[in-house]
């Protein structure tokens, strides 16, 4: 979706810039707004006109959630996402920096910089160290890249303007342990923490994610056929478009092994229309696309803002892609995966969730134990039959 805008009328992205307002007032009009959308979506599941498939807590929890994007400045939106993900992590035993430290170290290199959580054994852990009364863990050194048979290089969503690179640290840890114990390969995680638009706009993220991927292979030495790249949303969207870097300009460095790609934004010429049943609103992606590109004619262009603007995808590895079955960005991810597989000969897998919303199995208020123990069960046999290409590839 192209933002357009008249001669003289400030965008979306220009208001949620320069006119934010943080009185009380706001804050009263936003939970107006908030519980009107939630009333809506109950008067419409009592009446049964919304999804069968999308249970009334998710559905109310998406219906809520939904102004956020379209109501509020970014600065306020980040200040909100903030104290949800702390409250995430708060309710995973991970609320402490602390916390956090005994499953991932930050590390940098020239130009990027990040997290690396390494593999570790939640299946046959080690014993606890006991220092008094204190039980605490052994400390886990792994250089990048090493201990583990394969390395996802996690790339965060957050509409190109929020997010960070632990917010889904529960689920790489949960899924860590799910991959061990059904397919026995063991996952280690390098996720970026790159720059957020509009502060860093295009192509300051990509050039980032590509620096992260050139380190894991000439500094770290980590082969690419073990590399899957890792992406939910705008973050899918920054893997597609590294992928076609790398294969456009730094074929030395191999293609990875694959991609997963959570509800990516891919970015169709075609407009969005909001619904209440998903978490994703037309106006607040109009405000991302603007922050990221800066409304530029020749960004908006690019192959590395929007996939669909590449002439050819041939030569991009195989893609495991999820899809909320009533996302509003569905029709443009269908659309992307069979021009990927018919034009690009492009091996493509997808799930589509009926009933469910953008970025659904990440968020556990938005989805069930089985949407995330799926989707940990589908990652393990993409990343189980790349491991088992990799091994026989050494085998020839």
């Amino acid at each position: 979706m192209i933002p357009t805008n008249k001669p003289g009328k400030k965008s979306l992205f220009q208001k949620r810039t320069t006119e934010e307002t943080w009185s009380p007032l706001a804050y009263g009009y936003l939970s107006l707004v908030m519980a009107g959308r939630v009333a809506k979506y109950t008067g419409q599941y009592i009446t049964r006109k919304t999804p069968k498939e999308q249970p009334f807590m998710i559905g109310a929890a998406v219906a809520m959630l939904f102004p956020l994007s379209e109501t509020i400045s970014i600065r306020q939106y980040r200040l909100f996402m903030s104290t949800c993900l702390k409250m995430i992590d708060l309710r995973a035993g991970l609320g402490s920096e602390a916390k956090k430290a005994k499953w991932a170290t930050h590390v940098q290199g020239q130009g990027w910089q990040g997290y690396w959580i390494p593999f570790q054994d939640q299946v046959n852990p080690i014993a606890a160290v006991k220092k008094g009364k204190e039980e605490v863990n052994i400390p886990k050194t792994t250089a990048v890249g090493s201990g583990c048979d394969v390395v996802l290089l996690a790339v965060h969503g957050g509409g190109f303007i929020d997010g960070n690179a632990l917010m889904f640290l529960d689920y790489f840890r949960k899924l860590m342990k799910s991959v061990q114990q059904t397919q026995d390969v063991k996952i280690g995680i390098l996720s970026v923490e790159y720059g957020l638009a509009p502060e860093n706009p295009f192509p300051g993220a990509l050039n980032e994610i590509t620096a992260a991927y050139q380190d894991l292979v000439k500094q770290y030495g980590v082969d690419s056929k073990r590399i899957i790249v890792f992406g939910d949303s705008a973050g899918g969207n920054l893997c597609l478009s590294a992928s076609l870097k790398l294969r456009d300009a730094h074929q030395d460095l191999g293609s990875p092994a694959g991609h997963v790609l959570i509800c990516p934004w891919v970015r169709s010429p075609e407009p969005l229309h909001s619904s209440l049943y998903d978490l994703v609103n037309a106006a607040g992606c109009e405000m991302f696309i603007e922050a990221y590109t800066q409304n530029k004619p020749e960004i908006l262009a690019s192959p590395y803002t929007s996939p669909f603007n590449s002439p050819a995808l041939a030569g991009l590895p195989p893609m495991l892609v999820f899809m909320g079955g009533v996302e509003i960005l569905r029709p443009s991810i269908e659309e992307f995966v069979e021009r990927a597989r018919t034009e690009g000969g492009v091996d493509v897998k997808t799930v589509v969730a009926p009933g469910r919303s953008h970025n659904y199995f990440l968020l556990n208020d938005i989805s069930t134990a089985k949407d995330r123990e799926e989707s940990w069960v589908a990652i393990g046999e993409f990343v189980g039959a790349a491991h088992q290409r990799r091994l026989a590839s050494l085998q020839d």
